[in-house]
């Protein structure tokens, strides 16, 4: 039961990554559609502005996310004491801080500089991607620290028997 759970895991993650790749790939097809209905009026300059700040708020998801993939990899090979986990964790944990500063930080230039403003479509997500980064970023600073004793007080038990 244990190992399809490890195996499930790691296939619901690389599906995400997948989708997320095939999503940010696709992404400027389905800016322009967007733009050429009726009810959504947006000029091609700010396509691509979009396409690029969406990019940039994406890049420490991904990395995030191939991190996962990896901390899954020593979860499934039987190795859960590896040193390298907490550091897998930590570095989620600095994607995830830096998500919340890139995402508020692309929403600020969108703003300031181009004009761009969605009202209640700009607020509540800066809110709760914000919310949601910070929570899962100090979750997991919080797991690598358990993590880093978990693996000291196995490595003390092994060198006493």
């Amino acid at each position: 039961m244990k190992n399809n759970y490890s195996k499930i895991l790691n296939i619901v993650v690389s599906v995400g990554i997948i989708l997320t790749l095939i999503m940010l790939a696709g992404l400027p097809f389905i800016l322009g559609s967007l733009s050429k209905t009726a009810f959504i009026n947006i000029e091609s300059k700010y396509i691509t502005v979009m396409t690029v700040g969406i990019y940039i708020c994406a890049a420490p998801y991904v990395i995030a996310l191939l991190n996962l993939k990896k901390l899954c990899s020593h979860i499934t090979s039987k190795n859960p004491f590896c040193e390298s986990i907490p550091k897998l964790i930590n570095n989620i944990a600095y994607c995830s801080f830096s998500e919340v500063i890139l995402f508020n930080l692309i929403n600020m230039i969108f703003y300031f500089v181009f004009n761009i403003y969605f009202y209640a479509l700009t607020i509540v997500p800066c809110v709760i991607v914000s919310f949601l980064s910070l929570a899962i970023g100090v979750f997991a600073l919080v797991s690598s620290k358990l993590f880093e004793m978990a693996i000291d007080i196995k490595d003390e038990n092994d060198r006493t028997i």
